[in-house]
């Protein structure tokens, strides 16, 4: 049939609507389906701390962003802390010091946005920020008055989707790092002793060059570098965010989608891998060298890839059967007896790094290093001879439980404690699985990780003595290396 005006106007009138009604339900669909797609992901909950009522709440973006919200309505006050996987630990010989430098460039300048913005804004509602760098992560964190979240999520997007990495700004805050360096390392003795050693012992690792990078790397830090850093690893997939304060999660979450959700990149650069004989190649070395400085700092290193959640509850039931002493502690026992002014013990927990358990002491100019070792090794041997005890595990149970009251008080305290177990010991349930490793804990596989751990000399020495007592750091460091 031939179509006529009329029939042509019927076949308007009925089948375009049809047809219209057709896209816009495909259209409507897709969007429900994109919107599904693209709406937070509540992979879990779960309580931060036993015996309290306060949990987190873990989102995923489709672009990799996690985030934890911590809902806490005891008061006014919110926190947000972002941590990335970008500490100088992901630099390269040539480039060192990036890391510490982006944790000024946030602060200076966002594309669209006044230099200064972020400070000017966060200080007209009460705010404050700070940040920080370490050789596994870099950090920002803020507190500021509750109803000001959604005004705080815009301007941290702000900055980690569009900073501007252009002059004259590049070279101001690269100017700062300059002269932070100058008086933090070049005219701190013990600093730049310490960096000269760590040059030594750490060699040939992503940790050879502290945090703030090495004088000349910093001193010819270019722009294009600086951009290649911020684009491989400021991603969300490298990125956590942790918020607290009185809020409703969903809404928390759906506000991070809105400002966040755009965020594009991937992370793509793996870490650097160790020397296959790093936790062997310096085993009984010593490493003393001498500086202006007025007293004597020393430290067992006993070199460890471990870290899990056995190692820090064995760790703190050794520290707990060192201190166990009729004279008291162990540290006011080396104090009381003149053999060292100071004293600690710890496990470094950082990720993607080596995690050696370190021994510390400080001595004045008078005292021998050889009285604390030996002072050292007779208490590792008294713990080896110790079992544990129910009242040792009671004591340590009563130490955890006042802790974890502490941590409750506190909003920040509970955010930090979850940055904490998601970022080094990846265990969002470390706090209660602590308590139930310490009421399990068996004096034979405890005695086993001494052994291993401490009670076999495997471990190396460095040392920071006044001019002097030894030769100078810049002669071990030339000397080391000509061999």
């Amino acid at each position: 049939m031939r179509l006529t005006r009329t029939h042509f106007s019927y076949f308007k009138t009925i089948f375009l609507p049809i047809k219209t009604l057709l896209i816009l339900s495909i259209f409507l669909y897709s969007f429900i389906i994109n919107a599904a797609e693209t709406e937070p992901k509540l992979e879990q909950t779960y309580k931060i701390i036993p015996g309290s009522s306060i949990q987190a709440f873990q989102f995923k973006l489709q672009n990799g962003l996690q985030f934890f919200i911590v809902p806490d309505h005891r008061n006014p006050v919110a926190t947000i802390h972002f941590i990335l996987d970008a500490g100088s630990n992901r630099e390269s010989k040539g480039t060192t010091g990036l890391a510490h430098f982006f944790e000024h460039m946030m602060f200076r300048k966002s594309v669209g946005a006044p230099e200064g913005n972020y400070d000017k804004v966060l200080n007209s509602f009460g705010g404050s920020g700070n940040a920080g760098t370490s050789d596994s992560y870099v950090t920002f964190y803020s507190s500021f008055p509750s109803p000001a979240l959604e005004q705080m999520l815009k301007l941290e997007a702000n900055r980690f989707l569009n900073l501007d990495i252009t002059e004259p700004y590049f070279s101001i805050e690269k100017g700062a790092v300059i002269s932070e360096r100058k008086l933090r390392v070049e005219n701190d003795p013990f600093t730049r002793s310490s960096e000269i050693i760590r040059a030594i012992t750490e060699r040939n690792t992503p940790l050879e060059w502290i945090t703030i990078g090495s004088k000349q790397d910093v001193e010819n830090m270019s722009i294009e570098n600086a951009k290649t850093f911020y684009k491989n690893f400021y991603t969300p997939d490298n990125t956590t965010i942790f918020i607290g304060g009185p809020f409703d999660p969903k809404k928390v979450a759906n506000l991070v989608q809105k400002y966040f959700g755009s965020w594009k990149g991937n992370l793509k650069v793996t870490h650097q891998k160790f020397p296959a004989d790093y936790l062997t190649r310096d085993l009984g070395k010593k490493f003393v060298c001498g500086a202006p400085i007025n007293s004597q700092k020393y430290k067992i290193n006993y070199p460890s890839f471990s870290k899990n959640i056995n190692d820090l509850v064995n760790v703190i039931i050794f520290k707990t059967l060192l201190d166990d002493h009729p004279d008291g502690r162990f540290e006011r026992r080396l104090v009381k007896e003149k053999i060292a002014t100071d004293f600690s013990f710890y496990k470094v927990f950082w990720q993607n790094q080596s995690n050696p358990l370190l021994a510390t002491f400080s001595l004045s100019n008078e005292q021998k290093f050889e009285n604390a070792l030996k002072f050292w090794e007779n208490g590792v041997k008294e713990v080896l001879n110790k079992p544990i005890s129910e009242k040792i595990k009671k004591q340590i149970l009563k130490q955890l439980a006042v802790s974890n009251a502490e941590t409750a008080e506190k909003m920040t305290n509970l955010v930090n404690t979850i940055f904490e177990d998601v970022f080094f010991l990846k265990n969002i349930n470390s706090t209660s699985q602590i308590e139930k490793l310490v009421k399990s804990a068996s004096t034979t596989e405890f005695r086993k990780w001494v052994t291993v751990n401490l009670a076999n000399k495997n471990n190396y020495i460095t040392g920071i003595v006044p001019t002097g007592k030894a030769e100078s750091c810049q002669d071990l460091y030339t000397n080391f290396y000509k061999k």
